[in-house]
């Protein structure tokens, strides 16, 4: 087809548009990286390569698309980062086709202003595995029947003159001199033509030597053309052939690769390459037509006259192959693990990531542990153990977590572990997450209920839900009854706060039994709700999208000497954190955003937006915040100080008698809300003063060793004894969980 250009329009200019690149926001003043420790192999995708530099992408396991990062490296310079929308090089220029706002982008190689042309012709569709498609060193061939040649650069756009268009053709490759066309011709055959843009109405056939069914993986350069060829009906798909021909209509020449499912030629000089992998992807490499053959490559590309892939060992990078001879251009490295949840408990932080790779096509679950003082300085991690699913509890000097067998554990910090549940399948197991807080553990049990069976195959179901709460003290769960999904519960050291079927939320204290309303019935669904002391959080939807989510959100507190309630609005809104001082939430503008987490100082209008959310929420303790970033890494943040005092959370776990006549010593241990810096356990027989025992802790957890003497050393009598707990820290002395300034004491017996 011809198509007439006029002279002005092929002389238009239009001026390129920058586009805003979001900026990565900048984590807040003194956070640190938990778990930022690179331990994985990288997946790493050779996206482009030119004479000017290579475009990669880097990927993390899983691989499957949550955590990848795009780099241009310029020749002879540091590679850079850019946006993952980038997925074509060609000469000096980074295009991006697939965009949010529809039209194409590009960048000049070396620099980060990304430009756009928005009065121009888009470029032409592109035969899948075209290499580049229609994207040149000088810009792009546009669409359909009034094609153009599109020039791109740092100054703007404009049309060079035409090219016939594309019609009903895909355009199969092109390059700086013209451009290849392919169509079917049955029964998945193919035939292509090229077309130069000196001479755009004469079309050249390639000579394809009859190998086109299932074609792919295309290269174009100058005189040249490759492709990969699958014959499924002959050959089985065993084997792949490379077929390299020629743009002036020259023979072709075809040649077989055994073993290997070939997905990408390229072409550098009088040297073919290809890549590929066998059928289930546990044997891919890179390899020339000549002989030369690297295992463990997956992805390759041409700057002209060398071969560049990616490969792996003990520094994982981008190589580049010219004739024998192999060089490094870009070094990946390893990369650090994905977290997948935190909890964060006085001066501990414990974490759930893949730090040990990947089983098969599934991520290997980890429960990792570290300390960290005032300053979050922190200390070497202490790896647990592998774990089932992603549930992890922190409180005190304890951890808990599901296992690869699905049973639930405690485990405390010197390693001395203790079954909470025992899973059996078609019996029971552990759904949901896990609150721990001072000696409770609050978890849910799924009961069986029957097998799904899909048609690909059938799977247990537990679908009866119970509410369990466990003693650690006892070392047995009860049963509080069915639990909702919808409906959230949280636990605070003796206070247990759920909502009812009337979206009224109710505070149960565990000790007294008591039950007190903390929100009335409503049609707003509470999406997330959590309890520290005299506070009470939640959130509430107000608004449903069409997927059934918060579209609008109400976040609220109220501090339970009160009746009044604080609230604002908020968007996409669920689960909700809280602390003595500060409410965690996160907000979303439309579910195709990232998350962004918000703090809220209590008793103010200060929201704070501390950066990109991973998921989930993540955890708050006094004024240390632990969350996931969008790169997927956990992290600590310190917030400003508030005064909030340490409260016990009831209920000492030791034994309420002892023997120290024969060597057995009293070791009680106080669930504290906090660190408590000045902690003193005090015995006392009547008015009588016997023993007095530093209890200082830097985790919310308080612990003495009584051997049944008093301060010089003397056994004492058999009989009751006292023991009262005070202890402070810099926001004032310890009250009871309830507000209480009564003192806090009660009885041992010695024996």
């Amino acid at each position: 087809m011809r198509i007439q250009i006029l002279a002005a329009a092929a002389a238009a200019m239009t001026l390129a548009v920058p586009v805003a690149v979001p900026v990565a926001m900048a984590d807040p003043a003194g956070t640190v990286p938990v778990n930022q420790i690179p331990t994985l192999r990288p997946g790493i995708s050779v996206l482009g390569a030119s004479s000017a530099g290579v475009l990669y992408r880097v990927e993390r396991p899983p691989y499957m698309g949550g955590s990848q990062w795009t780099y241009l490296k310029p020749t002879g310079k540091p590679a850079y980062q850019i946006p993952n929308e980038f997925n074509y090089l060609a000469g000096d220029k980074a295009y991006a086709r697939y965009t949010t706002d529809g039209h194409v982008h590009y960048l000049i190689v070396g620099s980060t202003v990304v430009h756009r042309c928005d009065d121009l012709a888009q470029p032409a569709p592109a035969y899948v595995g075209s290499g580049t498609g229609s994207f040149t060193s000088f810009g792009w061939l546009s669409d359909f029947d009034n094609g153009v040649r599109v020039v791109a650069d740092a100054t703007g756009c404009r049309i060079a003159g035409r090219a016939p268009g594309v019609g009903s053709y895909n355009l199969a490759g092109a390059d700086e001199k013209g451009y290849a066309l392919i169509w079917e011709v049955g029964d998945n055959e193919r035939a292509m033509e090229y077309r130069s843009y000196a001479a755009p109405d004469k079309a050249v056939a390639i000579q394809t030597a009859g190998h086109t069914k299932f074609l792919g993986g295309v290269d174009l350069d100058g005189d040249v053309i490759t492709w990969s060829h699958l014959d499924y009906d002959a050959q089985g798909i065993e084997a792949s052939f490379v077929v390299r021909s020629s743009t002036t209509g020259g023979p072709a020449t075809v040649s077989r690769v055994e073993g290997v499912l070939i997905g990408n030629t390229a072409i550098a000089g009088d040297r073919t390459g290809w890549t590929g992998c066998n059928q289930d992807h546990a044997d891919c490499r890179i390899g020339t037509l000549d002989g030369t053959v690297i295992p463990g490559s997956y992805s390759l590309a041409s700057d002209g006259t060398r071969f560049l892939f990616d490969t792996y060992g003990s520094s994982p990078g981008i190589d580049a192959l010219a004739g024998e001879q192999r060089t490094r251009v870009a070094t990946v490295g390893l990369v650090p693990p994905e977290t997948f949840e935190v909890s964060i408990g006085a001066s501990t932080i414990a974490y759930v990531d893949n730090q040990l790779g990947m089983n098969g096509e599934s991520p290997v679950y980890t429960l990792s542990r570290r300390s960290f003082g005032k300053t979050l300085a922190l200390s070497a991690q202490t790896r647990l153990g592998q774990v089932g699913t992603r549930v992890v509890g922190r409180d005190g000097r304890r951890t808990a977590y599901v296992d690869t067998a699905g049973d639930l554990w405690i485990v405390r910090d010197d390693g001395v572990r203790s079954k909470v549940f025992d899973a059996v399948d078609d019996v029971a197991q552990v759904r949901s997450g896990v609150r721990l807080s001072g000696h409770r553990l609050l978890w849910v049990k799924g009961n069986y209920t029957g097998d799904y069976c899909p048609p690909w195959g059938c799977s247990p179901t537990y679908e009866n839900l119970r509410l369990m709460l466990y003693d650690v003290r006892t070392g047995k769960s009860i049963d509080l009854g069915p639990r909702t999904n919808s409906r959230p519960m949280t636990l605070w050291g003796s206070y247990l706060v759920y909502v009812d079927a009337s979206n009224r939320i109710l505070r149960k204290d565990l000790s007294s039994g008591a039950v007190v309303q903390v929100k009335g019935a409503g049609s707003a669904r509470v999406a997330g709700l959590d309890v520290y002391g005299s506070l009470v959080a939640w959130s509430t939807c107000t608004g449903i999208d069409n997927y059934g989510d918060c579209q609008t959100s109400r976040i609220a507190y109220r501090v339970m000497t009160t009746s009044s309630v604080v609230e604002r609005a908020s968007t996409h809104s669920g689960a909700v954190r809280l602390s003595g001082g500060y409410l965690v939430h996160s907000t979303q503008q439309t579910l195709d955003d990232t998350p962004l987490l918000k703090v809220w100082r209590l008793g103010s209008q200060t929201v704070t937006t501390i950066g990109p959310l991973g998921s989930p929420l993540g955890d708050i303790h006094d004024e240390t915040l632990a969350w996931i970033g969008s790169d997927r890494i956990a992290r600590l943040t310190p917030l400003a100080p508030f005064t909030a005092r340490p409260r016990y959370l009831g209920n000492a776990r030791g034994s309420a008698s002892f023997a120290p006549g024969k060597g057995q010593a009293w070791t009680p241990e106080f669930a504290i809300s906090k660190a408590l810096p000045s902690c003193t356990v005090t015995i006392t027989s009547g008015t009588a003063v016997r023993r007095t025992m530093s209890c200082a802790t830097t985790v919310g957890a308080a612990r003495v060793t009584w051997n049944g003497r008093d301060s010089a050393g003397r056994l004492l009598p058999k009989g009751r004894y006292t023991w009262t707990l005070t202890g402070a820290d810099s926001d004032g002395s310890l009250l009871w969980w309830t507000g209480s300034a009564n003192p806090i004491r009660g009885t041992v017996t010695n024996t």
